[in-house]
């Protein structure tokens, strides 16, 4: 079944940044052994959880239809097989950063009390347009422009899809973590306000926490559908494309914020047009198959962002920047989350280019089946092994 989902992993362009990322924890994350002042409150938290957290928090998570968090799997190191190029890469350093100086005992929070799925969870189920506490206040101009003009290129019904931002600081609203909780975790009304007050205060106590706005908390973008799910939950909540306030961050520290976060727009609205034209279905299972909707969605992406009669941006430009992150590389080779070596990746943007670039200087934009009938003939290309 497919995912209702699709991650993008941090970085960008593509873009999805399937934040598998190569960094060992320890190394990551300079934790220290010695407890510090703010441990106090840290230690404070995980007395308030369930015995069955872990299992609530797996079951959130296949209701969603989302799988594990970028953020989280950027804290593991990823095993490379060898079959492909892959290896750390920039981003590696822009995690470090994020995590400079935590303690053992802050990390076991990250990994552990569910802060890194709540912006998230938030801002997909409660987010709606007349809310401001979800608007887009990073690049918010240029992303909705992007938004406005990729409506109009592809050839899908989009008119009830909704544009949101995910912010960190939400964590600070105890309001809304219990709302939260009580929603989607099955917590009592007095446990989830105890949580969340809990949450509240390890967030405020951690500087490097930054009050939510560390952008480890939103490092990920995303597209999303409920429609056709068996869950009626699921099933109500709208259309959505999620950006969350790290993943732009992320953009930025890697010198890519001007192209960036529309590349991004172009990829995860891919999803939509996957989601539209019924293209998940395929005869390949488990990573291959996820591979195969992720780099078709990088290739509707590029197509919309160098075509003439969509973003129009400088070819070169465009490959240069999804090259920043696909460089982030995935290497879960067997991980049902696989979105594609970064040549891979670039392979598809690369072609996804040409096709586009062919069209000049003011030609037709090809309907969205009969592009993704030229992705499926070219894929057996586009992944072949590196070392073949």
């Amino acid at each position: 079944m497919k995912l209702s989902i699709r991650r993008v992993a941090a970085v960008g362009a593509g873009l999805i940044l399937s934040l598998a990322l190569v960094t060992p924890v320890a190394s990551a994350t300079s934790a220290s052994a010695t407890p510090t002042t703010s441990d106090t409150a840290t230690s404070a938290w995980d007395a308030l959880l369930p015995d069955d957290w872990a299992a609530r928090r797996d079951a959130a998570a296949a209701r969603l239809g989302i799988g594990s968090n970028p953020a989280i799997e950027a804290l593991k190191r990823v095993i490379n097989p060898g079959d492909y190029e892959c290896g750390p890469t920039d981003l590696d350093a822009y995690i470090d950063g994020l995590l400079a100086g935590l303690t053992n005992a802050q990390v076991l929070f990250l990994f552990q009390s569910g802060v890194l799925d709540f912006p998230t969870y938030d801002a997909l189920i409660f987010g709606r347009d007349t809310d401001p506490s979800y608007d887009l206040t990073i690049q918010s101009t240029k992303l909705h422009h992007t938004f406005r003009d990729v409506k109009r290129f592809w050839d899908i019904d989009s008119s009830d899809i909704q544009l949101h931002a995910m912010h960190g600081d939400m964590l600070l609203d105890t309001g809304r973590v219990s709302r939260l909780l009580q929603v989607l975790y099955g917590f009592t009304a007095a446990d989830a306000d105890a949580y969340a007050a809990a949450v509240a205060s390890v967030i405020a106590s951690v500087p490097a926490f930054d009050g939510g706005n560390n952008p480890i908390f939103t490092l990920n973008a995303f597209a999303f559908t409920g429609e056709g799910e068996p869950d009626p939950f699921i099933a109500s909540i709208p259309d959505k494309l999620i950006f969350g306030d790290g993943i732009m961050d992320a953009l930025s520290f890697m010198g890519i914020a001007d192209v960036g976060p529309r590349v991004v727009m172009g990829h995860e609205f891919g999803h939509h047009v996957q989601y539209e034209d019924n293209l998940f279905d395929s005869p390949l299972t488990g990573p291959e198959a996820t591979r195969r909707t992720e780099l078709m969605a990088d290739a509707f992406g590029t197509y919309f962002g160098v075509h003439a009669r969509g973003l129009a941006l400088n070819t070169k430009r465009v490959l240069d920047t999804e090259k920043t992150f696909y460089e982030v590389g995935d290497c879960a080779f067997n991980d049902p989350g696989h979105h594609g070596t970064p040549n891979q990746r670039m392979r598809t943007s690369t072609w996804a280019a040409d096709l586009a670039n062919a069209a000049r200087p003011q030609g037709p934009i090809l309907p969205s089946l009969t592009f993704a009938a030229l992705f499926e003939a070219k894929l057996p290309e586009l992944v072949a092994p590196d070392a073949a």
